[in-house]
């Protein structure tokens, strides 16, 4: 075991310009994908994880390998089975710990051997492995917002998600739809085919960016959030993609804008990068007419327009910085 860590580390270390100190993980994630479970999960940490120094690293190598052979149990959603994604128990403190222990063993037992999971069992997959390499994770139950059309609504906690401290501050993961995404039945509304496809947004995310589609149930994650549960269900619906990653602010920021015929609603946006198009569209048109009103401000990366409403059948509207998808609001009048 000991010669095939030190082949192991010896190969990391000669791949062309590989750098911890590097931001770009691509020769991580190239040698986590490669790396395949032989029924024994700590095995397959070490071997994931030993070629690397530092926690980002190995943080990297373990979330990569998740979401690289963990597929969504959509039918173990559509069931609505608890079998594995709540752990109850009445005996003693000592009694329930090992029960505990057991039961979480057993998920994920399984969850490895049927390389299928719901989001508890991914979660608790990240959770164990980082902790077998002594890196701190928790898991946080919540609340998510997954289409445009839940705005303005009270949702039920339905979620889970990781969270870890680095450098003594916390950053959010969510393995299970960076794995990828399901389709869904449009009669029965039921999941069907998992489709395999890494979104990197929710890899490492700021609290501010994660909070956005997410929302913890536990008073100890809602103060950090700076915000209420509603202010949550009512904000705007963000399209979780690298250049939403890059806006730093929006405004308004209530996602359910009240209006009536004839007013003009203002629009403010900062990213981090240089936008190069806004476009709007609505239920009624799409590329509706805007008007600009601070383009002497994009040279700073501040982006305002001005939308006049001109008919009461408006029911939303959807931004689209450089073609792609970014931000919904809900009209009401």
């Amino acid at each position: 075991m000991q010669r095939g860590l030190i082949f192991l580390l010896l190969f990391a270390l000669s791949l062309p310009g590989f750098s911890q100190s590097s931001n770009n993980f691509q020769q991580v994630d190239d040698f986590a994908r490669t790396i395949k479970y032989n029924g024994d999960l700590t095995e397959l940490t070490n071997t994931l994880t030993s070629p690397y120094t530092d926690t980002v690293y190995k943080l990297r190598a373990i979330f990569i390998w998740i979401a690289d052979n963990i597929e969504y149990d959509y039918k173990m959603f559509n069931s609505g089975s608890g079998e594995w994604n709540h752990f109850d128990c009445y005996g003693s403190k000592a009694s329930c710990e090992q029960a505990r222990i057991e039961f979480e063993n057993k998920l994920l037992e399984h969850v490895l051997d049927k390389r299928k999971a719901v989001c508890n069992g991914y979660g608790k997959l990240f959770k164990k492995m980082c902790e077998l390499v002594g890196i701190q994770n928790e898991m946080v139950d919540g609340y998510i917002k997954k289409t445009p059309f839940q705005i303005g609504l009270v949702l039920n906690v339905t979620h889970s998600w990781n969270v870890v401290k680095l450098s003594g501050v916390n950053y959010y993961f969510d393995v299970t739809w960076a794995a990828g995404s399901c389709k869904t039945d449009e009669e029965s509304g039921k999941l069907t085919d998992f489709v395999k496809q890494y979104h990197d947004f929710f890899w490492q995310t700021p609290k501010q960016k994660f909070m956005r589609n997410h929302f913890p149930k536990d008073e100890k994650w809602i103060a950090e959030t700076g915000r209420t549960k509603e202010q949550f269900f009512n904000a705007p619906f963000f399209y979780p993609n690298d250049l939403v990653r890059n806006m730093e602010s929006n405004s308004p920021d209530s996602g359910v804008i009240k209006t009536r015929i004839g007013d003009t609603l203002h629009f403010s946006f900062t990213f981090k990068k240089q936008i190069k198009n806004i476009q709007v569209n609505t239920n009624n048109y799409k590329n509706a007419e805007i008007i600009l009103t601070n383009q002497s401000e994009w040279a700073n990366n501040i982006y305002r327009f001005d939308y006049v409403v001109k008919e009461n059948s408006l029911y939303y509207l959807e931004i689209l910085f450089d073609s792609k998808e970014s931000i919904r609001y809900k009209v009401k009048f």
